[in-house]
């Protein structure tokens, strides 16, 4: 994908029958801004002066999530977060289940198995998620 995100992203909404405003370039440019992983409310505070409804913002993650920009992450929290899938490696998390601190890890060889196992299976293997559960070095205390 040598477009930039923008065009990519107005190109899958003309496909799709979707309009492209400005309000919908203004969160994907919001949601290409933050670090790590967001929520909602991240996109629409960062919005705030720009006067976009968070349901808008809610609606628009889910079109962002579609055409593959972002990706919901269940961080043990009581709400979905996410983050970017454009120019990022495949990564797993550890999710204190004490702190709620996340904790990002490269899949290296977990992937590489991964792709083995589903090849031997027949099967096109196109996303991993892999996510742990447990304590920190610190909330266990041997950090």
């Amino acid at each position: 994908m040598s477009q930039d995100p923008l065009e990519q992203f107005e190109k899958y909404l003309r496909h799709h029958g979707r309009n492209v405003t400005e309000t919908r370039r203004k969160i994907l440019r919001a949601v290409l801004a933050q670090k790590g992983h967001f929520d909602a409310t991240d996109v629409w505070e960062s919005l705030r002066r720009e006067r976009v409804s968070i349901a808008t913002v809610y609606r628009t993650l889910e079109l962002l999530e579609e055409a593959g920009f972002i990706r919901k992450v269940r961080l043990g929290k009581a709400h979905a977060h996410y983050e970017r899938v454009l120019a990022r490696e495949d990564h797993g998390h550890f999710v204190c289940r004490s702190c709620g601190r996340v904790i990002e890890f490269d899949l290296g060889r977990i992937r590489a198995s991964l792709e083995r196992a589903a090849e031997k299976e027949g099967f096109h293997l196109e996303k991993v998620h892999v996510q742990g559960a447990g304590l920190c070095k610190e909330c266990s205390g041997t950090g």
